[in-house]
């Protein structure tokens, strides 16, 4: 493959010579529990400013659209609008014994998301067009049904352009990844990202999950991949979520989306120049927080998870919270683990009777 006259002509080495690391107090040394909260302040106004969606909210309006009993649970599919001339569908999925409707308070929930594949069908074992396959098979091992099974209501939100939200008016197969690609041209040419109306998604059913019957201050967020990607950024955003899983995603954008070829779905314009991965992980804080990396992730690189890593702990210390952050690095490649998700969910558990678990031992 021929190269360019003078490296500087390459397009990578052209466009990241213009990214300089952003330097804060987070990253360039010890801060205290004030300095922290006041760097938090200024940053999540500066993401919610580069994740703006240039519309007002609308009525959820949700309405069901298939219920079905399965073993150990219920699903049932819903629609509920998120845009205007915009509706999001999702799985509501419910432990059998459970009833969040006649749960004083409601129950603890969790949404997930998928990262790419087929979409969220890959998260409750079902194939491309629904039809059930056998549990925890592929790379995403049907985490949010693996939550279900451990008694926590979950709802399955389908990001825009994955699964049943493909341009199938377009011809686009059940089987294809996603719709990534032609969701960023289209955004972008409407003033906002593609990222940025996923997320917008993913907020509207926190405004959802209570007319579901959850308690509004024991709502979780996990996601793998391109899921992990959205848990993380909306997680930063929005406070009231109240703990964040993120698998296979955690890293710096130098040695991973930018440092190679990654989905256009994680293009949000400008926020590279402001915001690096570690500092929206760092906006989690003090809030339980996941974070789950396969050494051997080649699109994740291990040495950027662990420098994203060193800058998160700084925040959870500032912040009096090195316990609430949950570290899984295995021996494996882009995949889901799971093997600290029991642990992430007691953090919903009713304050009364919520466990404070000692620092966990870690499991690289």
């Amino acid at each position: 493959m021929p190269t360019p006259p003078v490296p500087q002509a390459g397009l990578r080495p052209t466009l990241l010579s213009w990214l300089s690391t952003p330097r804060h107090a987070l990253t360039s040394g010890e801060v205290n529990r004030a300095e922290a909260l006041a760097w938090q302040h200024r940053a999540r106004a500066r993401l919610a400013a580069l994740l703006a969606v240039p519309f007002d909210p609308v009525p959820l309006d949700p309405r069901a659209l298939e219920t079905v009993q399965l073993d150990g649970y219920r699903r049932t599919m819903l629609a509920f609008d998120t845009a205007p001339g915009t509706s999001a569908i999702a799985w509501w999925v419910v432990p059998d014994g459970v009833d969040p409707a006649e749960q004083p308070g409601g129950t603890p929930a969790l949404i997930a998301t998928p990262g790419h594949g087929i979409g969220a069908r890959d998260l409750l074992a079902m194939d491309a067009v629904g039809h059930p396959r056998p549990e925890g098979e592929g790379y995403q091992q049907d985490y949010a049904l693996r939550a279900v099974r451990l008694g926590v209501p979950t709802l399955v939100v389908e990001p825009l352009g994955f699964g049943v939200r493909r341009d199938h008016a377009a011809g686009t197969p059940d089987d294809d990844a996603s719709e990534c690609a032609a969701g960023s041209l289209l955004a972008s040419m409407l003033g906002t990202s593609l990222p940025a109306l996923r997320v917008n998604d993913l907020r509207r059913a926190v405004d959802l999950l209570p007319a579901l019957g959850a308690d509004p201050d024991r709502i979780g967020l996990v996601g793998i991949s391109g899921g992990g990607q959205l848990a993380l950024w909306t997680g930063a955003l929005d406070p009231r979520i109240a703990v964040v899983g993120v698998s296979c995603y955690l890293n710096t954008f130098a040695t991973s989306v930018l440092a190679m070829e990654h989905c256009a779905c994680n293009a949000a314009p400008g926020l590279a120049v402001e915001l690096d991965m570690p500092d929206l992980a760092a906006l989690v804080a003090p809030r339980p927080l996941l974070v789950e990396a396969g050494l051997r992730d080649p699109i994740f690189p291990i040495q950027g998870t662990r420098a994203a890593l060193d800058v998160v702990r700084r925040a959870y210390a500032a912040l009096d919270a090195t316990d609430l952050l949950l570290e899984d690095v295995f021996d494996g490649g882009h995949a889901w683990s799971g093997r600290l998700l029991p642990e992430l969910l007691a953090h919903l558990q009713p304050r009364d009777t919520r466990p404070r678990p000692s620092l966990p031992e870690r499991l690289a």
